[in-house]
């Protein structure tokens, strides 16, 4: 059966790739973690960009580049675990940067008005030099 969500139906990746985050420590004066999200942001992915962000605040690493380049489906329950991040990172003086939103996502952060609430980057070299000229 074919899915009407992207990414999905025949051929889709397995099940690991899309619930995959990797991330990386950023140089120090950042203060932060580099996110690499590989995949979908459905009901797993979800759950694990959830725990990963969590990680990330409890470890005081509050300046966070999610790179959403490989996303082609972000639910909408993903985008609230964003926006949920977001004010826990900005009330310990952090950010949440994303790199690499293609249309579908834009459109659906315009869907539910959320578009001037992250700063969004073509390239993680330009979210990291935003960082590094607000420190």
């Amino acid at each position: 059966m074919l899915s009407s969500r992207p990414g999905r139906g025949l051929g889709a990746s397995p099940r690991l790739a899309r619930t995959d985050v990797t991330s990386t420590h950023l140089p120090a004066f950042t203060n932060g973690t580099y996110m690499c999200r590989a995949g979908d942001i459905d009901e797993d992915g979800m759950n694990v960009l959830r725990l990963r962000l969590m990680e990330c605040i409890q470890a005081q690493q509050c300046n966070v580049v999610v790179n959403l380049e490989a996303v082609k489906f972000v639910s909408y329950m993903g985008v609230g675990v964003l926006v949920e991040r977001l004010r826990q990172l900005r009330a310990c003086n952090g950010d949440l940067k994303l790199t690499g939103v293609n249309l579908y996502t834009e459109r659906l952060f315009r869907m539910v008005g959320i578009t001037n609430v992250f700063e969004s980057y073509m390239t993680e070299a330009q979210a990291l030099q935003a960082f590094a000229e607000a420190a």
